[in-house]
């Protein structure tokens, strides 16, 4: 444990939001599902929430641990900004334990055992302008276990008109969702599958409480949100389960929530595991559609399964290769053969004008090298 004297004078020491004490020094944590009760002295399950004399502490406040412009087509966001740059962080720790996890480096990792750097929230906004960014992601690990650096985030990016994405694996209870997500534009969430089985297995979690956080998206924000499920050969990749995802979607939020099935690379835990092959993608793609999902993607290969279609008269919207947008025939949102709106949140010329030009001023941050 890092000493709290040394953390309080390097100004990493936040407290945190979401908890309450209990006997004994200790403090209940209700961010997330596993309502971690820490000891003194100790970290919950996703290292960076720490009881420190009695109080909960977040380390991961203002130290993100990962930067990075991406497109935002990489989140995966099909229907929100197409073509457009996205100011990406990433903070250490997780409060799920994926076998797979493909950002291990960091979200299996202590604060004290990556290399972070220290940038308050009203600074994030800035660098975002900086890099021709019109919106900033909460990205590569869990961004709820460092909400409160996100909510502020979010306020200061507000301020300067820039729009804010969270990708999420959904685990957050009730209170802290809505202090969080009421500030937030867009999120992508991982559906990792549908079965409790693999949630408790694979990831040490259930699968409830995300099918719960996709819920409140749909009926109680504004929050433009799509949803992500990593197919894993063997794991979760019957057509059965499939079609029982999909049908759930359908059900629960609708046709309009895009659906990215995305290509597995083995890694962490999960060495023993083939990649998905792609006519694994391209069968999911196929129920999901005849189950009645209108927007329906294959990531992490090249395939026709990356472009936007219009759901009435079948024409290609917008052509992507990878992450990159090769074509985007959109018209004022919607279909300029048919007519037909097209859900999402597109692009705003006269507000992206500015941003997406970049400020061009000369950052304190230029050593990061972005």
């Amino acid at each position: 444990m890092q000493d709290l004297k040394i953390l309080q004078k390097e100004g990493e020491l936040h407290e945190a939001r979401w908890w309450e004490s209990e006997p004994n020094g200790r403090v209940h944590c209700y961010l997330c599902p596993r309502h971690c009760r820490i000891g003194e002295g100790q970290g919950g399950f996703c290292f960076i929430r720490v009881n420190r004399g009695g109080k909960l502490y977040s380390l991961g406040y203002a130290s993100p641990a990962a930067l990075q412009i991406d497109p935002i087509e990489k989140k995966p966001l099909n229907h929100f900004l197409p073509g457009t740059k996205v100011f990406s962080l990433g903070t250490a720790g997780c409060n799920m334990g994926c076998f797979f996890c493909q950002n291990w480096d960091i979200s299996k990792s202590r604060s004290d055992q990556v290399h972070s750097t220290h940038i308050p929230p009203e600074d994030i906004p800035q660098l975002a302008f900086d890099y021709g960014c019109p919106s900033i992601a909460f990205t590569y690990n869990e961004p709820t276990i460092w909400g409160e650096y996100v909510v502020d985030i979010c306020s200061a990016a507000r301020e300067q008109g820039l729009r804010t994405v969270m990708v999420s694996n959904g685990y957050i209870t009730r209170e802290p969702f809505h202090d969080i997500y009421d500030h937030v534009d867009a999120a992508n969430i991982d559906l990792k599958a549908f079965t409790e089985n693999f949630y408790g297995k694979i990831t040490l979690t259930h699968l409830q409480p995300v099918l719960e956080t996709l819920q409140w998206l749909k009926n109680e924000t504004n929050v433009w949100f799509e949803i992500t499920n990593l197919m894993i050969p063997t794991l979760n990749d019957d057509p059965a389960e499939t079609r029982k995802l999909a049908e759930w979607i359908l059900e629960h939020l609708g046709p309009d929530v895009p659906l990215h099935f995305t290509a597995f690379h083995p890694d962490f835990k999960l060495q023993d595991k083939s990649r998905t092959p792609p006519e694994t993608l391209h069968r999911a793609h196929a129920i999901a559609r005849e189950v009645g999902l209108h927007y329906v993607y294959e990531g992490n290969i090249f395939s026709d399964g990356a472009n936007t279609s219009c759901p009435q008269c079948g024409s290609v919207l917008i052509r992507r290769s990878w992450h990159e947008v090769t074509e985007n025939r959109l018209r004022n949102g919607a279909c300029p053969d048919c007519n037909q709106p097209i859900a999402g949140r597109w692009k705003d010329a006269a507000h992206l004008a500015p941003i997406l030009r970049g400020r061009g001023q000369r950052s304190k941050y230029d050593f990061l090298n972005l």
